[in-house]
């Protein structure tokens, strides 16, 4: 039946079911009483074990319900306002057992004991709720249901109450204490206007319910067909809390478990970033590394010395950027200074890297085309066995530039391609992290391009960097690019020996 029921009807559904299956087990228990269960009690009835385990249900309920107010408005308010709906079934604990355990005519000590102990309960409720802006801040519809419990908690148990007839005046004056504290409570509640008109509607019928349940059996109006219509209308106000507080329950758990989903998922995201930024990190110190030891050498020349200490000032101010977590910056690169100031880094590793590029200029931020080539080439060394690379740029048309990363190594095998960019995945013989090309592909993709693998006859692999080609101008590009000849190679640096950079052509 619920997978009829969706959102707020799914959860009005388990209210009106659970409500129902809790009306007829409080029928099933009193219909188990000695004697017809609709009967007044008299000075010498004994409460039933069914009596007991019905009161204590709504005891136990309204606790619960004070208990989970308590954790969700910690520290929030002063006093007692969050155990409302408990004070009143404390409240009314207290003076039954105390009633129960003094058999009438009580003494007058026993009566001022029993005055007492009402006056100090109706104190403890009443009094919090008299402060409009800390009731304000706690009563919701949760705080409510605890109070609907506690009210019905107190009509079970004071209906327990030996009586005798006539009352005394202290225990007229005593029911008169109890029922305002019911009274005032629920006023003092829905003037605070935050409950639904159902549950506030429910919340007024469960009170006069409990009210008259106090005041008929003095007047002589008891009888069999009137005590069975309150102890009905009783029952019912009863299993309609309940149902609400099971409804409660469950929204609030799902509430919680979607907020630890997204906590966790907050938590997966700021670790999956964390690690892509080490894995770009790693990348820049190794190369940083690798050319202060550079650095070091005797037969470095003058030229090369300035080159190394160009490279690792632009691979040090964009490991700062990475770390100051600033955004990419979009310009326009012209491709052959900003592949060549890229690749330096490469070359710093001892990588063999030749570029061909025809002078395009691209729209798309340094910092990440940085990253997605030293990715594209670290990969060739450390999975595909070769330090040998070639990029080439090509324009494929007005619109966008092609740049391909290939290697000559061992290349992929068929059967892994189709989830080489998913995060986390790697060959059964990769010792890396699987998050290099996931992160190269979607570094491209931010910049409103492409990262595809490119079929390759032969050994090695290939990748596609597509970006948009920057719009040109007469005055924000003055000089015609450079297209490659047919059978001529660009001019392009290479590292002999570690020691210098040469051009070649």
């Amino acid at each position: 039946m619920l997978g009829f029921c969706k959102g707020e009807l799914r959860h009005r559904c388990r209210t009106g079911i659970t409500g129902l299956a809790s009306f007829l087990v409080l029928v099933w228990i009193g219909s188990g009483t000695e004697g017809a269960w609709w009967a007044p009690p008299t000075a010498s009835t004994v409460p039933t074990l069914g009596e007991g385990v019905v009161s204590g249900v709504f005891v136990a309920a309204a606790g619960c319900t004070a208990l989970v107010m308590w954790r969700k408005h910690a520290g929030a308010v002063a006093g007692w306002t969050v155990a409302t709906g408990a004070l009143v079934a404390a409240q009314a604990l207290v003076v039954t057992l105390i009633a129960l355990h003094s058999e009438p005519p009580r003494g007058s000590l026993t009566q001022a004991l029993l005055l007492s102990v009402g006056m100090l309960g109706m104190i403890g409720v009443v009094v919090p709720l008299l402060a409009p802006e800390r009731a304000r801040r706690v009563v919701d519809e949760t705080f409510v249901i605890g109070l609907g419990l506690g009210l019905v908690a107190a009509g079970h148990l004071l209906l327990q109450f030996p009586r005798v007839h006539p009352p005394s005046p202290a225990m007229q004056l005593l029911v008169g204490v109890l029922l305002s504290t019911h009274l005032l409570a629920a006023v003092l509640v829905l003037q605070q206007r935050t409950a639904s008109r159902p549950i506030s509607a429910l919340l007024l019928a469960t009170v006069g319910v409990v009210v008259l349940g106090q005041l008929v059996p003095p007047t002589g109006l008891a009888g069999g067909g009137i005590d069975a219509g309150l102890w009905l209308a009783r029952t019912a106000v009863g299993a309609a809390w309940l149902g609400m507080a099971w409804a409660a329950l469950r929204r609030t758990l799902e509430e919680e478990r979607q907020r630890i989903d997204s906590f966790e998922h907050v938590l997966v995201d700021a670790t999956r970033e964390q690690r892509e930024r080490l894995h770009e990190l790693r990348s820049t110190i190794s190369g940083l590394v690798t050319g202060s030891s550079l650095l070091d050498r005797d037969d470095l020349t003058s030229e090369a010395r300035e080159r190394l200490w160009a490279s690792m000032r632009r691979e040090l101010d964009r490991m700062e950027r990475m770390l100051a977590g600033a955004g990419p910056q979009v310009a326009d690169l012209r491709l052959d200074d900003a592949l060549g100031q890229i690749l330096d880094l490469q070359r710093l590793k001892g990588r063999r890297v030749e570029l061909h590029s025809t002078g395009d200029v691209v729209r798309a931020p340094f910092d990440a085309l940085a990253e997605v080539l030293n990715i594209l080439v670290d990969n060739a060394a450390k999975h595909g066995g070769t330090d040998e690379s070639l990029v080439e740029v090509m324009r494929r048309d007005e619109e966008t530039v092609d740049i391909t990363v290939t290697d000559f190594g061992r290349g992929i095998p068929h059967e892994q391609r189709p989830q080489i960019f998913e995060w986390g995945k790697r060959g059964t013989e990769s010792r890396g992290e699987g998050i290099g090309l996931n992160v190269a592909r979607r570094l491209v993709t931010e910049a409103g391009g492409s990262l595809r693998l490119a079929d390759r006859d032969g050994a090695g692999s290939s990748f596609v960097i597509s970006l948009p080609a920057a719009r040109r101008s007469p005055e924000n590009d003055p000089e015609p690019p450079r297209l490659v000849k047919p059978g001529l190679v660009t001019p392009r640096l290479t590292m002999e020996d570690g020691r210098a950079w040469r051009v070649t052509g």
